[in-house]
């Protein structure tokens, strides 16, 4: 049987995304942001990565990125990385364990199919991690279900873009929409979440689609529109946001530090939209905005 290691690596939130892709592909069977015991600010990823003849070029490469992140001032200092083995008979568990139950309010909760929950009356939404973003650990993600489980409506169409998982779209109709549509470029982010989709019942309601928001099934206006990815990507959706949003709908957004807030309320301004609520977390920010009457 093959031997593991857990390879712990520090970042910084703008290097987090970079380094997990680097673990992703570097072989990892799962990666996980751990939050600062008091910050509530991601400051370590987890990985784990076959203990095999690649696995010291695989830790080359991720202080190289880390490098490359340093002259774009997207990290600082030096790379720190903790490697620990992981005996074959604690495998498993020792991979489970990384991928607790998360709970997101008293009404919901989501967590890996193994789980094993107490009898509850909250709305439990199961997510296979895998190599698509949202396992409900991520700041941002949490932000985006807060806004979703308060602004959805039964009856409403959502639209998700950057959908990864899967996890907004699933929350959205088990949340009382009648439909979500859910578009992501990444070709295994569209596998991953097809299987949430139909481990939580909801394949008759949730499309999902490979692409960007000029797919054929995007065909508007949705009443919710949300989207968890990086704030120029954002800024850049805008004007589609605008045009495919209805007069009394809401779009949630995240996937944006705190010093970027700025920058992206400007251009909601610019597109017709009213920022509604902000909210925190750690150093990411999350938004609802609606259409200026």
């Amino acid at each position: 049987m093959q031997d593991w290691v857990e390879i712990n690596v520090r970042v910084t939130p703008d290097a987090e995304e970079a380094i997990s892709n680097m673990l992703w592909e570097s072989g990892s069977n799962g990666v996980i942001q751990r939050d600062g015991d008091s910050t509530g600010i991601t400051e370590t990823v987890v990985g784990f990565l076959p203990k095999d003849t690649d696995l010291e070029s695989k830790i080359d490469g991720i202080r190289n990125l880390w490098n490359d992140l340093c002259r774009l001032d997207l990290a600082t200092g030096d790379c720190h990385i903790e490697i620990r083995p992981v005996p074959t008979s604690d495998w498993t568990t020792s991979w489970q364990k990384l991928f607790a139950p998360v709970h997101i309010s008293d009404r919901l909760i989501i967590a890996p199919p193994w789980a094993e929950l107490a009898a509850t009356d909250a709305r439990i939404v199961l997510i296979e991690p895998g190599m698509a973003f949202g396992t409900g650990e991520h700041e941002t993600t949490q932000l985006c279900l807060r806004m979703l489980e308060k602004e959805v409506r039964s009856g409403d169409r959502v639209l998700d873009i950057g959908a990864g998982s899967g996890i907004l779209s699933i929350t959205s109709v088990l949340s009382g929409a009648q439909t979500a549509t859910a578009i992501d470029i990444d070709e295994e982010a569209i596998e991953n979440a097809r299987d949430n989709i139909q481990r939580n019942g909801v394949s008759e309601q949730v499309q999902v689609h490979a692409g960007q928001i000029d797919h054929p099934a995007v065909n508007g206006p949705y009443r919710v529109i949300v989207s968890n990815i990086d704030c120029n990507t954002l800024i850049s959706l805008l004007s589609s946001f605008a045009a495919l949003l209805t007069s009394d709908g809401v779009l949630l957004l995240s996937g944006v530090l705190l010093d970027e807030e700025d920058a992206l309320t400007a251009r909601l301004d610019a597109h017709g939209f009213l920022l509604r609520e902000r909210y925190t977390m750690g150093e990411w920010w999350g938004g609802v905005a609606g259409r200026v009457k």
